[in-house]
């Protein structure tokens, strides 16, 4: 039935992607008219080309996000950064830091982390470890264990690559209830009132009770013998949760049976076959349509109702888009920033934003996340840099080294920006 499902659903997409004409940002220059494309996993080149870099960008910022971490839509963020004052906070090394991706979980003006060997420890706003517990026995110490933080009201729930599942109480530490999964997860971990949800290595997704972990439906598809390094993503809405899966799928279900509402692919049937090189971008949830991008060249609005594809752009990126008003923000992974309007696909200017490196080292610079603010775009790199560009025009405006490493994707609590690195946090304000 499903397959059915499927095969009824990908002749429907192929039909029902095209372009429309904006124009709302300036009246000096039109915006040009893309071509109609009836194709949905028609070959493109990928846009490396500047267009429109004249144009100036100005951000009213007068609406609110309710929601935005299940949404995964934070829209603009408010970030004060006139001393650029740096202050680093270490910690015990992380092995294998550059083949995951690092979430920073903040309690209030605390930082909640994990170090080495499965340890966790809260961090005071004056470093001071407020508690430091480690909930694993000697050989899963040895082992050394990635962990997943996630925040819970006055709880943090940890999910690690051993399988296991923890809930800790944020003001002591102590373990509230343990469980454990036959194998690890690779998506997001999403909480929805009692209940959370998470996409384990079998390309299952699951629902389990928050009160002692104890699974409530699962909903299995396709297995992978390989999946990429890319964690999955999942974003809820008043009756639906939404995943991509390691195959490239993207499929909604009823949040509250688990029962297939949609299931719609993003790369076509011949690139499934080598799935453990995608890269997609998070999941994006506004209003009443989803959107998501991938290193396969597809950058796709989807309406959240139905499944159906919107509109398509040959855009190549794997970071999470950022929505404000009517725009959308995003970078490819070649380096290009990206103004979409929101509602029709139009490409509004595109800019390249390094285009200050020389080629070689451009070439070897992988961007691992980037905040908007009301005037600058904050981006971080694979080799420890801090990029700043100029919303207006699109250019760089400074660029800082943090580090010499990989540094996480940016984050920001009371107007401070947090960078993390294997072995310590880096905070500018």
């Amino acid at each position: 039935m499903i397959k059915n499902l499927f095969l009824i659903l990908f002749f429907i997409l192929f039909a029902n992607c095209s372009f429309y004409k904006a124009g709302f940002w300036t009246k000096e220059e039109k915006i040009v008219t893309v071509e109609k494309n009836n194709k949905l996993f028609e070959k493109e080149e990928t846009l490396a080309n500047e267009f429109n870099p004249n144009i100036k960008i100005k951000l009213s910022l007068d609406r609110e996000y309710s929601n935005k971490i299940n949404f995964n839509n934070f829209g603009p963020s408010k970030i004060n950064l006139t001393q650029k004052k740096i202050s680093k906070l270490k910690f015990k090394k992380i092995d294998y830091f550059d083949q995951f991706e690092p979430e920073l979980l903040f309690y209030k003006n605390d930082i909640i982390l994990f170090e080495k060997n499965g340890t966790l420890v809260r961090f005071g706003s004056d470093k001071e470890i407020i508690w430091k517990v480690n909930h694993y026995n000697k050989n899963e110490k040895k082992i050394g264990p990635i962990l997943k933080l996630t925040n819970y009201k006055d709880k943090v729930l940890v999910t690690d690559s051993l399988s296991k599942i923890h809930l800790i109480d944020t003001i002591d530490g102590s373990l509230l209830w343990s469980n454990e999964h036959r194998v690890s997860f690779i998506s997001q971990i999403k909480i929805d009132n009692d209940k959370f949800y998470a996409l384990d290595a079998n390309n299952t997704f699951n629902c389990f009770s928050l009160k002692d972990g104890n699974k409530l439906w699962e909903f299995k598809t396709e297995e992978k013998l390989i999946n990429s390094q890319k964690q999955t993503s999942i974003v809820i809405d008043k009756d639906k949760v939404i995943f991509n899966n390691s195959k490239g799928e993207i499929i909604a279900l009823d949040k509250d049976s688990g029962n297939l509402i949609w299931i719609t692919p993003s790369i076509s049937f011949d690139e499934s076959f080598q799935s453990f090189l995608l890269k997609s971008s998070d999941l994006v949830l506004d209003n009443e349509n989803l959107y998501i991008s991938n290193n396969r060249n597809n950058f796709y609005s989807l309406d959240v109702s139905t499944g159906l594809v919107n509109w398509r752009q040959n855009i190549n990126s794997s970071l999470r888009s950022v929505i404000i008003d009517n725009v959308i923000f995003t970078i490819s992974d070649n380096g290009y920033l990206f103004v979409i309007e929101k509602d029709t696909g139009n490409i509004v200017r595109s800019t390249n934003v390094l285009s200050n490196f020389k080629q070689k080292k451009r070439d070897k610079i992988k961007l691992t996340g980037f905040l908007v603010s009301s005037d600058k775009i904050y981006l971080t790199s694979n080799n420890g840099l801090l990029i700043l560009i100029n919303i207006e025009n699109g250019k760089q405006d400074e660029i800082f080294k943090v580090s010499r490493e990989k540094i996480s994707k940016p984050y920001v609590n009371n107007e401070s920006l947090y960078i993390v690195k294997d072995d310590q946090i880096i905070k500018i304000n």
